[in-house]
């Protein structure tokens, strides 16, 4: 179902007119409503022919893509704030001193690994719900904090988004494109058209071939997550 409620479908990983031709009619009906199919790979696939888009990507690069479109979301304004803050780990805080998320086991004893906080509007620090993914106070996603620990040191904390932008900041369209050969305004068309519509993304078993493949899909779904398509 969720081909046909797409504006955009990006193949990726992928060949579906080859590897699942029961399937394919479902993106050639797609087309027929209106949604914008995209191949991305490196080579002219039997499923170019069907696309509307084809991104010809060098092989084993998809991550750096990838990072570069979730760039242009984030520097564009096109990410989903809301979806991000309540939806994600994005706004969980991490401890700048370790790398690691600040637990409820660091700030009293006794107290557990899997209690994560986050930073609120007007309130400070804020523990998150086992039974909720939604908060009574806004999240922030941006900014340095000061808590003090149950030894009584005092520790820097981040939102996990906080960290990420500064780890995009190595992904500008223009830097990733010497890395993937993709044209810096074919990645920020990409972003664009991923931000503005209901994006799913058709992913084969290729990545599980490669090497660093898992990273691959997470830069994937960083993507889908920073701009509301998930489910």
């Amino acid at each position: 179902e969720d081909t046909f409620h797409a504006d955009v479908v990006l193949i990726w990983h992928a060949n579906p007119a080859y590897t699942r031709i029961p399937y394919f009619h479902y993106l050639t009906e797609a087309r027929y409503k209106g949604a914008t199919i995209v191949l991305i790979a490196p080579d002219m696939s039997p499923s170019a022919t069907h696309a509307d888009i084809f991104v010809p990507v060098k092989g084993g690069t998809d991550a750096a893509l990838a990072l570069a479109m979730c760039r242009v979301v984030i520097d564009e304004g096109l990410m989903d704030s809301e979806f991000v803050a309540t939806q994600t780990d994005l706004a969980l805080l991490v401890r700048n001193d370790t790398g690691t998320l600040l637990r409820a086991a660091d700030m009293t004893e006794g107290g557990s690994e899997y209690g994560f906080f986050v930073w609120c509007d007007n309130v400070g620090l804020t523990p998150t719900a086992s039974d909720t993914l939604f908060l009574e106070h806004r999240a922030v996603l941006s900014g340095t904090f000061e808590v003090e620990l149950a030894d009584g040191s005092i520790v820097e904390v981040a939102p996990a988004f906080e960290r990420l932008t500064q780890r995009l900041e190595d992904y500008s369209p223009e830097a990733a494109a010497e890395v993937c050969g993709v044209n810096p305004s074919v990645i920020v068309d990409l972003a664009r058209r991923v931000a503005g519509g209901r994006t799913k993304l058709y992913e084969g078993f290729d990545t599980s071939k490669h090497y660093h493949g898992d990273l691959m899909e997470r830069a994937m779904n960083l993507l889908l997550a920073l701009t509301g398509n998930w489910g």
